[in-house]
């Protein structure tokens, strides 16, 4: 908006009780003015109801160098390295929008478009109907514009645990020092965080503290059950993985060495082994940490949240890859036949039908969608895997709203993404990552910079002088995604329910329907938002009729 004396038109944001939605103004200013106050007046409602919980934020700008891909090199460790193609989305070189940072004070250039962004809370209780607010900046003790803003609340209240995982790893990249503390230290801050926005992490720390003694596995669980209890009883976060020691391999390499124990005869990379057949002292000192970790979490209560993830990426064109994950799954079942071994296969492998529990898929069409339905009619479960596409240079965020949309009309009930606090560089000097250096087999290594943005979402607070992370529009949206996701299982919910009552469900049928016409697989992917949104404001308007059908059923 251009600072001007004509009235305002107020802006508008729709939102059900228990839910948070965001609501962006772009101002422009004619002149510099520096310290520009921005000041809420929260929305005032039905029963002299007032919306408190007002988080203002000011939208960031991060630079892009080149539109996001993976660029691979085996130059020299002393080359210079640099992308190598076009690019792979509808992304582009220059300045973009994404962290939220978490000021009420913001300097304006003239003649530059500066967001604001603000984020309404509404409670439980709070009566449903329309909510008159406003936002005033000022600058040396005047305002300088008053703009109007309605809340409409829904009839209708979100619940308080999810119907759909969104897992975020957190873990800390090369460039741990943005951070300003250990990974151990932010740890607690960063999943309350994510829990604030209906996401989850992907496993408790600390672990338990397994030891080797005397040949005989031990553990401590003090502390771990300490975490545990706030990861599920209080944050009620859906999911977690097993602990980290007991992950196995990762693209095409052998498994790994467990307390010393190597998984196969010979040396490493276990050339000539038979990978079908494990050691049998490797398989007892696994089968012995695993039993220890799932009877106590069985006595606890929380092995029904607990899923063994196994392999990232496996290379399952290898057959000595296809032989290993049958190996090591069997040694998993053979502990107890109802752990779920997880896997981010992307695709379906027949060869692992009845050794994975849950399959790891892209949600872009690596699986038909027939394909899909068999396997859960077969009782497998299905999550979407992400990774690389959740990228700052995509301009509406798609993949990272609609993948909730997708787990709903494709049966997933969760996906994951491998980052959310993963970063080579300070993140607000550089949008992009540094080339790393990895191997994805043995014997083999290379150059790699990933994709802008891929691996974190979360911003570290300590470079901006800010306590706690710094959230994204990226984050946001996941957030937002979620939230739909619950509107769409309220309204299937009700729609079950007026049916068996004998009552007409016809019309919320038909905006189920055209709610679940958002999304199709096979897609274009993550990295063309463009492509797998071309009208994001179709998005809102489904997510309207899909509450006032709520609203009409009336249960």
């Amino acid at each position: 908006m251009l600072f001007r004396s004509e009235k305002l038109e107020a802006a508008e944001i729709f939102a059900a009780r228990n839910e948070q939605e965001s609501l962006q103004l772009a101002v422009r200013s004619p002149a510099d003015l520096a310290g520009v106050q921005i000041l809420v007046d929260p929305p005032l409602g039905p029963q002299g109801c007032s919306l408190k919980d007002v988080r203002i934020e000011v939208v960031g700008y991060v630079p892009i160098d080149h539109p996001s891909s993976y660029y691979q090199t085996k130059a020299p460790a002393w080359h210079r390295k640099v992308p190598s193609n076009v690019g792979r989305g509808d992304g582009w070189a220059g300045l973009w929008p994404d962290p939220l940072l978490p000021r009420k004070t913001t300097d304006l250039r003239a003649n530059l478009t500066q967001p604001i962004w603000l984020t309404v809370g509404v409670p439980k209780d709070a009566p449903a109907g329309d909510y008159h607010g406003r936002v005033r900046l000022a600058a040396s003790g005047q305002t300088l514009i008053s703009v109007p803003f309605r809340v409409h609340v829904w009839d209708f209240t979100l619940p308080d645990e999810n119907h759909v995982a969104a897992i975020y790893d957190v873990r800390f990249g090369p460039d741990r020092g943005v951070w300003g503390k250990s990974l151990d230290a932010a740890y607690p801050e960063i999943i309350r965080f994510l829990a604030s926005r209906r996401l989850c992490p992907d496993t408790i720390r600390p672990a338990p503290v397994f030891r080797l003694e005397d040949g005989k596995v031990t553990a401590d669980f003090a502390e771990f059950d300490r975490a545990a209890q706030v990861y599920f009883d209080e944050l009620k976060f859906p999911f977690a993985y097993t602990p980290w020691n007991l992950y196995l391999f990762g693209w095409g390499h052998p498994p790994k060495t467990v307390f010393g124990q190597r998984p196969y005869e010979g040396e490493p990379p276990f050339e000539s082994a038979d990978r079908s057949r494990l050691r049998p002292e490797y398989k007892r000192v696994y089968r012995e940490l695993l039993r220890l970790y799932w009877q106590h979490v069985k006595d606890k209560g929380w092995h029904r949240r607990i899923v063994l993830y196994i392999s990232d990426e496996p290379f399952d064109h290898h057959e000595h890859i296809r032989q290993q994950m049958k190996a090591l799954c069997d040694m998993i079942h053979e502990v107890d036949p109802e752990i779920p071994i997880y896997c981010s296969t992307w695709r379906h492998v027949p060869d692992w039908d009845r050794y994975l529990d849950i399959w790891g898929i892209g949600h872009y069409g690596c699986v038909p969608a027939a394909k899909m339905a068999a396997l859960r009619a077969a009782k497998d479960r299905l999550w979407f895997t992400t990774d690389g596409q959740m990228c700052t240079d995509t301009p509406y965020c798609a993949v990272e709203r609609l993948l909730p949309h997708y787990c709903f009309k494709y049966g997933a009930e969760a996906y994951e993404f491998w980052g959310v606090s993963w970063h080579t560089y300070d993140p607000y000097r550089f949008g992009w990552h540094s080339f790393i250096n990895q191997s994805s087999e043995p014997g083999e290594s290379y150059w790699v910079r990933y994709p802008n943005g891929d691996g974190f979402l979360v911003y570290p607070g300590q470079p901006i002088g800010h306590d706690g992370p710094v959230s994204s529009i990226r984050l946001e949206q996941a957030r937002e995604g979620v939230e739909d996701y619950e509107y769409l299982y309220l309204l299937q919910s009700r729609i079950e329910a007026a049916r068996s009552a004998g009552k007409p469900t016809e019309a919320a049928e038909r905006t189920l329907n055209d709610a679940q016409q958002l999304v199709q697989i096979p897609n274009d992917g993550g990295y063309y938002s463009t492509r797998i949104l071309p009208e994001p404001e179709r998005l809102y308007a489904v997510r309207r009729a899909v509450a006032a059908a709520i609203e009409s059923l009336g249960f």
